[in-house]
């Protein structure tokens, strides 16, 4: 089994909706909703066989709307061989997002 996260974008006047046939499935606490936020989108994390299975979970109105990633966690016996591999000086491309988010480092 698989782990995948499931993003389903809706409108604010189907998010009860949404949530009543989320819950009636069994699935409502598998999602983190930013509604109150005013973004309208509902985050879950499944476990499913494939991507198919993990798609049984969005009700059929929102499947269009709807996308489905495969996820994995990363642990240091992943990340240790790779990190032997990369280079002591930053790429361009992590320069760029250090500028860009500078936050986040």
């Amino acid at each position: 089994m698989e782990q995948f996260i499931i993003e389903i974008p809706h409108a604010e006047q189907n998010c009860l909706d949404l949530i009543r046939l989320l819950r009636a499935q069994g699935d409502l606490a598998s999602f983190e909703w930013g509604c109150q936020s005013g973004v309208h989108t509902g985050w879950g994390v499944i476990t499913a066989g494939n991507e198919t299975e993990a798609c049984i979970v969005i009700p059929p109105l929102m499947r269009r709307k709807a996308r489905v990633a495969r996820v994995a966690r990363f642990d240091v016996t992943i990340i240790a061989p790779v990190q032997k591999n990369e280079p002591v000086l930053p790429s361009p491309t992590m320069l760029h997002m250090y500028r860009a988010f500078p936050c986040w480092w």
